[in-house]
């Protein structure tokens, strides 16, 4: 091989060689324990899937940061307030805590910053509840439920500067108005599905019936 040939084909190697020896450096000098390490988490699936899965949750009208805080209350057992899961909530009563069996159920959800509520009806199910579902962007935040056999109605006291407000149903008793309780999500539940919400038979009425 002449001079010629030698000095060509070093030439036509040299690339190669380079990107050969760069790739050989970056593996050498790459800190694999430290690999994202002190990169925070962000979006859906953030610590487990990587945030591959954020894009998607945007499409489907779902908040990455939600579904990612959701996650992470179910991979861990932590307790997340109902009304930030993705899936909405399902909220069951025992229908005995009625006393005699009631022929609607309603659900009453209070929003405390418009000052409105709204109500939904609750259906029967073979296990002796009474469930509603609702959807995630129907629970506000600061909202507050009452649960009666008729349809609520508001009751209104002024004493002074002090104001009172609460609910009675049809034969005046008064409502417990309250707040949904913290929940640990079931580690198999998929952030798209309601979360169960079982209530207390003391919440209904102020006093038992």
């Amino acid at each position: 091989m002449n001079k010629k040939n030698i000095i060509l084909t070093v030439w036509l190697a040299l690339p190669i060689t380079i990107v050969s020896l760069l790739m050989v450096w970056i593996f050498v000098t790459l800190d694999k324990d430290r690999l994202m390490k002190d990169s925070p988490p962000i979006g859906a699936g953030a610590g487990d899937t990587g945030d591959a899965n954020a894009l998607g949750q945007w499409l489907a009208g779902r908040d990455p940061n939600e579904v990612s805080h959701a996650n992470q209350a179910r991979r861990e057992g932590s307790l997340i307030d109902p009304r930030e899961w993705p899936g909405g909530v399902e909220l069951a009563i025992p229908i005995s805590a009625f006393g005699e069996v009631p022929d609607r159920i309603y659900l009453t959800m209070i929003f405390d910053e418009q000052g409105k509520f709204g109500t939904v009806t609750m259906l029967p199910n073979n296990d002796g509840n009474a469930t509603a579902t609702l959807e995630h962007a129907m629970l506000k935040k600061g909202s507050r439920f009452v649960i009666s056999s008729s349809l609520p109605v508001g009751k209104h006291d002024q004493r002074g500067d002090q104001r009172r407000s609460w609910f009675e149903d049809e034969d005046g008793r008064k409502l417990v108005i309250f707040e949904l309780p913290m929940r640990v999500p079931p580690s198999g539940l998929q952030t798209s599905d309601p979360l169960v919400v079982e209530l207390r038979m003391d919440t209904i009425y102020m006093e038992s019936p």
